[in-house]
């Protein structure tokens, strides 16, 4: 089964760092990629709607990789097919930015769902009634403590490179978190303008209307408020 991935698309990534080396640099001069089934990882095509566009091939395995891959970046290089490397490489530098966008609204997303955890646990704990329903409530508390301990780790790890948060982090910092999602929103947006109308056109603005979408959404659950101990 194959698949076809434009510059400003997420690319799988390769095991091997010189063939990692390779679709980088591909990418970033706007290339496609078409991943395949077999000992064949994929290839590399300059611009695949052109007749007779420039081509690499990438294997998954095998002796020889490194000069192979050596020898991919040249025809890279070498490749005069300008206009559509333009192209490509705005596509590339707003699917770069589109994609950071993206991870900082993940990381933000789970912090708020941490702080509702959080909330969640101390309102369970500050309404027990009686002796069995503390008991009941506290093992509810203590899965919504674990929850929101979970979430908080998984913002971490989906954090873009570079990006720092306290521990616990602070509403005001998720909230930087949203407004570095847009602004990134906004530079790709610009980026967009520079390019004709096209498929790739229509797919980078749909992309970023649902960047837009998402950061108004966390928008308005920081507004609404959070948790003041934070999660």
């Amino acid at each position: 089964m194959s698949r076809w991935y434009e510059p400003h698309e997420q690319w799988p990534r390769h095991p091997k760092q010189w063939w990692r080396e390779t679709v980088d640099l591909a990418r970033g001069a706007g290339w496609h990629l078409q991943t395949v089934d077999g000992h064949t990882w994929g290839r590399l095509v300059c611009d695949p709607a052109m007749d007779r566009p420039c081509k690499v091939v990438i294997f998954s395995s095998g002796l020889g990789g490194e000069s192979a891959a050596l020898t991919a970046r040249r025809t890279v290089s070498r490749c005069d097919h300008h206009r559509a490397i333009e192209a490509g490489q705005i596509l590339f530098k707003a699917g770069a930015l589109l994609d950071r966008a993206e991870a900082l609204l993940e990381a933000a997303s789970r912090l708020l769902q941490a702080a509702d955890k959080k909330a969640e646990a101390e309102e369970l704990l500050l309404y027990a009634a009686t002796a069995a329903d503390e008991a009941d409530k506290l093992a509810q508390a203590l899965a919504s403590e674990e929850d929101s301990d979970r979430l908080v780790v998984e913002a971490f790890a989906v954090l873009p490179e570079g990006q720092q948060l306290g521990c616990p982090p602070a509403a005001e910092e998720v909230e930087v978190l949203v407004l570095d999602a847009s602004a990134h929103a906004d530079e790709a947006e610009q980026l967009a303008h520079n390019l004709s109308a096209g498929s790739s056109d229509e797919a980078l603005r749909s992309r970023i209307e649902q960047v837009r979408a998402r950061v108004t959404d966390l928008s308005g659950r920081l507004e609404r408020g959070w948790n003041a101990d934070g999660p």
